[in-house]
């Protein structure tokens, strides 16, 4: 299953994500991944970092993983910059945001 994050992901939007990631979890059946889709995301703050990384938990937790369809795009790794995850994360998170490739 995949959903769309679409162009702005902020704390004004973020309660409408955070709504859809739980009911998409709930409609997966064991093993079944949830992609994100986050091609499109031009305006993001940290409060999308913080629940993707806990869907992220909630996901393993459940054996329904969550990816990115795509690695982060330009917006998404300047946010990720500026909140220093990209210089600190652990190599999981780093395939899991970057795909394996290293941020610029």
């Amino acid at each position: 299953m995949q959903i769309s994050v679409g162009d702005t992901a902020t704390i004004r939007t973020i309660q409408g994500l955070a709504t859809r990631l739980l009911e998409g979890f709930a409609a997966l059946g064991p093993g079944e991944e949830l992609e994100l889709d986050t091609s499109q995301l031009d305006e993001a703050d940290l409060s999308f970092v913080q629940l993707i990384e806990a869907a992220r938990i909630q996901g393993a937790q459940e054996g329904k993983p969550l990816r990115l369809a795509h690695p982060a795009n330009t917006a998404l790794a300047a946010l990720l910059a500026r909140g220093g995850l990209a210089a600190c994360a652990d190599s999981a998170t780093l395939a899991f945001w970057f795909h394996g490739d290293a941020p610029q």
